[in-house]
C-alpha cells in the first residue's frame, strides 16, 4: 500500500482514535497520543494485509500508546482528575442524548466517573460508547472474545451507574417522625 494510500485510509478514523485517547490519557495528551498512534500505524503500514480492517487497526494502535503512557513508557503519568475543556466536553459527550444530559457538569462527572473505573474497563466503554463499535468489534481491536468483552461493559456501566447516581438520603424529603427538636 502506498503513501497516499495510508493518508485517505487513516484521516476518516482521527476523530475516534482522539475520543479514545481523550478518554484513556486526558484530553491534554489526547493529541499527542494520536500523532505517537499515528507514527506507529505509519511504520506498520506495509505490514498490514488486510485494508478493510484499519479502523480496528488503528483502534488498538490508540489503546495500546495510550496503556503505555499511562504505565509511564512513552508519556508523563497524568492526573486522571484534570477537568475537561469547552470543545472537548462537547465532544465527549454522548451523541443522541438528552441536551440537558449532555451538558458541561454532566460531562465531568461522567469523565470522573470514568477515571474511576479499572483501564481495562475504560478501554471497552471508551470503544463502545464514544466510538461505536459493537461487542465483536471491541473484541477484534483489544484481542478478546466478545463474551468477555460483554462482562466487562456490563461490570463498567454498573460501577458508573453507582458513581453518577445523586445520595438518595441527601435529597430524600424527611418525614415528620424524622424530626428530632
Amino acid at each position: 500500500m502506498d503513501d497516499g494510500s495510508f493518508v485517505a485510509r487513516v484521516t476518516p478514523h482521527l476523530a475516534e482514535m482522539l475520543r479514545v485517547a481523550a478518554v484513556l490519557v486526558g484530553p491534554a495528551e489526547a493529541e499527542d497520543a494520536v500523532q505517537e498512534a499515528c507514527v506507529r500505524a505509519w511504520q506498520g503500514w506495509p505490514e498490514l494485509r488486510a485494508a478493510e480492517a484499519v479502523r480496528t487497526w488503528l483502534l488498538r494502535i490508540v489503546v495500546n500508546v495510550c496503556r503505555n503512557w499511562l504505565n509511564g513508557h512513552f508519556g508523563t503519568h497524568r492526573d486522571r482528575t484534570t477537568p475537561l475543556e469547552g470543545d472537548l466536553v462537547r465532544q465527549l459527550a454522548l451523541p443522541g442524548s438528552d441536551p440537558g444530559n449532555s451538558d458541561h457538569t454532566g460531562a465531568l462527572d461522567l469523565h470522573q466517573a470514568m477515571a474511576h473505573l479499572d483501564a481495562d474497563l475504560r478501554v471497552v466503554v471508551a470503544l463502545r460508547y464514544f466510538v461505536g463499535l459493537d461487542a465483536s468489534a471491541i473484541g477484534a481491536a483489544l484481542g478478546l472474545p466478545p463474551a468477555t468483552v460483554r462482562t466487562r461493559l456490563r461490570r463498567a456501566l454498573l460501577h458508573l451507574r453507582d458513581r453518577l447516581q445523586p445520595d438518595v438520603s441527601l435529597t430524600a424529603p424527611h418525614s415528620e417522625g424524622d424530626a428530632h427538636a
